[in-house]
């Protein structure tokens, strides 16, 4: 019974002062959101803060950053690759059974054979070839160079050079 006197005491306090009752449910909600946030906050903060988690930031950040550095290597080769085959189509190699024959495409070079450069050293034949490309204000120099060796069978100094149309035409003879 003395138990059910101390409830009913504690509840008409209540009921005489309301404003105790609002003051003590809105303490109460204060405390909760107070510790609610601070819960939240330690977690975040705690993770945040972890060196794992660090370390698995940054191993993405790397990994991505691979990515990205492969894609542009990927992008860069492809653009040499393919001025190594426009190169292969200006200037190729031709053999028969009694010479050689190095073609150069004068169309990319300005359909002139004076873009063309002929040196032999040795064994070594070199092509070099050059032409403006482009319209207006967008153009660029294009340059290519072919190296050839040949064996002991060849001489250099008795090769000839004339145009045939649209080609230039290096004869090699072979011995």
């Amino acid at each position: 019974m003395e138990e059910n006197n101390n409830y009913n005491h504690e509840h008409h306090v209540f009921e005489r002062h309301p404003i105790m009752k609002h003051l003590f449910y809105g303490l109460l909600g204060l405390i909760g959101a107070f510790l609610a946030f601070y819960v939240v906050t330690d977690w975040y903060f705690k993770a945040m803060l972890n060196p794992v988690n660090q370390m698995k930031r940054m191993d993405r950040a790397i990994e991505r950053r691979d990515r990205e550095m492969e894609k542009a290597f990927k992008k860069a080769f492809r653009g040499t690759e393919r001025l190594q085959e426009r190169a292969n189509h200006v200037i190729r190699l031709e053999q028969t059974d009694d010479e050689y024959k190095v073609l150069v495409d004068l169309v990319p070079l300005n359909d002139s054979e004076k873009n063309v450069e002929v040196k032999a050293n040795g064994n070594v034949l070199t092509v070099k070839a050059a032409g403006i490309h482009g319209f207006g204000e967008r153009k660029s120099l294009v340059e290519f160079t072919q190296s050839y060796m040949f064996g002991d069978d060849v001489d250099l100094s008795k090769l000839t050079k004339e145009r045939k149309g649209d080609m230039y035409v290096i004869t090699i003879p072979i011995e």
